[in-house]
């Protein structure tokens, strides 16, 4: 019995040992989920300026058929232009402001550019996300 706190001192150091390995792993699982919602995210704002696009070329489209004049359609590409640039500036500063200060510094992107070079890193991902036959 005289090396009881031997056995003391193991049982500590695998408990704590085990706790780190814990915490390594959680962490690391959390900023792969971390990351997986900024791409569906990413990927999601895409797929809406492609609707939004295709939205766009309709509303010219019945412009022309309707005759309107040339200061209209400047005008309604010019606003629609705008609109986008707002949707784009704002969802990258909505996402980055959702996060904690502890995660916001896992953001590999700050603005409209770096995200979409972060979502072409990515885009295996993505793809494989809005994959329909899985």
């Amino acid at each position: 019995m005289e090396y009881w706190w031997a056995h003391l001192l193991t049982f500590v150091f695998g408990y704590v040992t085990c706790k780190t390995f814990y915490f390594f792993r959680s962490t690391r699982t959390s900023l792969t989920l971390l990351r997986g919602a900024h791409i569906i995210y990413l990927s999601a704002l895409i797929k809406v300026l492609e609707h939004l696009s295709y939205a766009r070329e309709i509303m010219l489209e019945h412009m022309l058929r309707t005759e309107k004049t040339a200061t209209e359609i400047s005008s309604f590409e010019w606003r629609f232009e705008e609109d986008v640039n707002l949707l784009k500036q704002r969802s990258i500063d909505v996402l980055i402001q959702c996060h904690p200060t502890f995660f916001q510094q896992t953001l590999e992107f700050n603005d409209w550019e770096s995200a979409m070079k972060f979502l072409t890193e990515h885009q295996g991902s993505a793809l494989q996300f809005w994959d329909k036959s899985i």
